[in-house]
């Protein structure tokens, strides 16, 4: 098996990982409040588009109300298409606080041991913590996105800026959910990175994994859990070798 081939075996894993018992409610619960988080807003943006279509309607000349409908239709596939593209981007906001308790679970189903014995009060005064964290990679990661922007507008380098962005992506994709596993042993992120360096393809592997999964409707409603999951056996396994 190949470097990246075996990043990608350790999303595979994950995915069947969620399913056990034990680790499923961590999987629910974000994936519940997700789900109640884009029908409310789904039923507020119709509610605005409804009075504006009522408006729209009383504006137009008879012969053109059928444009009401059209909007109506705009309205559902640009909705759906948003959901789409952005359930993985709010999920991994709303299921910050979830995703380390789901890597401790994990380590523990994996290897029978859990980072630190800790109360729900003292996993509680966490999630600060843990949401900053998430915030650094977001600082790390902005001003790299940038400069591989900038070298889409620049010619002949053009034809390798897509790449690069695909290899960066899938490497922010790696330092997101390795985070997880590795903070609950409060591991520093430099040494974080430096642990990925040292395993460049499986890590490379593993965050394109991630991206093609987190692009497939259905599929990427599991994938923030998987990744997670995912993520723990990786740096266990890795730590072992």
């Amino acid at each position: 098996m190949s470097d990246t081939t075996l990043g990608i075996s350790y999303l595979l894993a994950g995915f069947q990982l969620i399913t056990k018992p034990g680790l499923r409610r961590f999987v629910l619960i974000p994936l519940i409040i997700n789900i109640i988080l884009f029908t409310g807003a789904f039923f507020l943006l119709r509610y605005f588009v409804s009075e504006f279509n009522i408006w729209f309607a009383e504006h137009l000349p008879a012969w053109l109300h059928w444009l009401s409908t059209v909007l109506w239709v705009i309205f559902f596939i640009g909705f759906f298409g948003i959901i789409i593209y952005t359930f993985v981007t709010v999920a991994n906001l709303v299921s910050a606080p979830f995703n380390s308790f789901l890597a401790e679970k994990v380590e523990w189903y994996l290897t029978g041991n859990i980072p630190e014995d800790r109360s729900l009060l003292d996993n509680l005064k966490d999630i600060p913590r843990i949401i900053g964290r998430q915030l650094s990679i977001i600082a790390y990661y902005i001003p790299r996105a940038l400069l591989i922007l900038i070298l889409f507008f620049i010619p002949i380098v053009q034809t390798v800026a897509g790449i690069l962005s695909f290899l960066f992506h899938a490497w922010i994709m790696t330092l997101t959910y390795i985070d997880y596993p590795t903070d609950n042993h409060r591991i520093p992120m430099r040494d974080v990175r430096t642990w990925m360096e040292k395993r460049r393809w499986p890590s490379l592997g593993f965050g394109a994994g991630i991206l093609v999964c987190s692009m497939i409707p259905v599929v990427n409603c599991f994938t923030i859990p998987a990744a997670v999951a995912g993520a723990t056996k990786f740096w266990i396994e890795g730590e072992k070798s």
